[in-house]
């Protein structure tokens, strides 16, 4: 295993328990704010003792307790990179750099200057902690944990303070630590693509436990707990009704109201239970007719009530039955189609891209 963890600790109003054991180098944690995140960071990294723990890094065990070996943080071999770029504030840039073991030669090796390149910071090498503004200290915190050569990298929202462009560089810098040099990571971050695009293993945090566990595509894109799918961006959680299972046809009807339904998954929900159900945005291909020929089983008769820009996209909010269903489309599609308010279209859902959630998903049997 490429990393073992098993933490429990309690404090007042507030228990931390983990168990977890990866295998990818990567392991990406979600969670809202106050799930336990940083706690978990800080635990791995030695600043909390916890009650009871056991952390191995490549078998190589560095904490069981009670009754066994306790690694205090400064010889774990760890680097953290909190949330708040903790700098030393009477040191400059380039001290601060310096002061992380082994930097000093680091620093002029071609793997720091490309370090140091990508995260900007030769301007900076010459000012005074006090003047840097929040993103400059993430990106300073951050190239000091990389000019210590961490056997396992702890990155608390690395890419919170940067902007978009910034924020791309450094995460192609770690994907290059990652693919280069295997360097194991600990990366918490709200944004689920950067999960996606790094991670191997995904934890969902809710009041200290772990909520899922697994691939970030299976945790995120195919999510099992209404939370979960909350926190992933799922743009359509909807709570609808069941109206009848077709064991056959591998499909569970859902009434949208109006005499609409939606194919759902097969589960074996009564009629007339309600039914928990998320599915992204992107997922709704908006045609001007019923398609022909599609293995779509969900082709709805709809309308569009508003069409807004978003980001490098259009969101559509649609009236489907008496349900409202949110579309994403690319500008050249919303032109093509002629997207306005109250145009007449017809939404088309694949089955599989509707994921049971909640009961619903313990129901299903997948």
């Amino acid at each position: 295993m490429m990393l073992e963890l098993a933490l429990r600790h309690r404090f007042r109003g507030f228990a931390l328990d983990v168990e977890i054991a990866t295998r990818g180098p990567v392991l990406g944690v979600f969670g809202a704010s106050g799930s336990g995140k940083t706690t978990l960071l800080h635990a791995i990294a030695g600043l909390l003792r916890p009650d009871a723990a056991r952390i191995a890094v490549r078998g190589r065990e560095v904490a069981r307790v009670p009754g066994g070996a306790w690694t205090p943080p400064e010889r774990r071999r760890f680097a953290l990179v909190d949330q708040d770029a903790l700098l030393f504030p009477h040191l400059g840039v380039r001290a601060n750099l310096a002061f992380a073991p082994g930097a000093r030669a680091r620093l002029a090796s071609e793997e720091g200057l490309r370090t140091l390149d990508v995260l900007r910071i030769a301007p900076l090498l010459d000012r005074g902690v006090a003047s840097l503004s929040g993103g400059e200290r993430q990106r300073v915190a951050l190239a000091r944990a990389l000019l210590a050569a961490p056997e396992l990298l702890l990155l608390d929202e690395p890419t919170s303070a940067l902007d978009a462009e910034l924020a791309r560089d450094v995460l192609g810098l770690l994907l290059q630590l990652k693919r280069q040099l295997g360097t194991a990571m600990v990366f918490v971050t709200h944004r689920a693509p950067e999960l996606l695009a790094l991670a191997d293993d995904c934890v969902v945090l809710a009041g200290g436990r772990v909520a899922a566990h697994g691939t970030p595509v299976d945790v995120l894109r195919r999510p099992r707990a209404l939370g979960v799918a909350s926190l992933a961006g799922v743009d359509n959680l909807l709570r609808l009704t069941a109206l009848r299972s077709d064991a056959r046809a591998g499909t569970t009807l859902l009434d949208l109201g109006h005499g609409m339904a939606l194919a759902a998954p097969l589960c074996d929900a009564l009629p007339g239970a309600p039914v928990d159900v998320g599915f992204y945005a992107e997922d709704v291909l908006l045609c001007l007719e019923a398609p022909r020929g599609t293995s779509g089983r969900n082709a709805l008769a709809c309308e569009a009530e508003t069409v807004e820009p978003l980001g490098r996209d259009v969101l559509v909010a649609l009236r489907v039955g008496a349900t409202r269903v949110l579309a994403r489309v690319t500008p050249g599609a919303a032109e093509e189609l002629g997207l306005v308010p109250g145009l007449a279209l017809v939404a088309v859902v694949k089955t599989s891209a509707v994921h049971l959630l909640g009961e619903a998903a313990g129901r299903s049997g997948t």
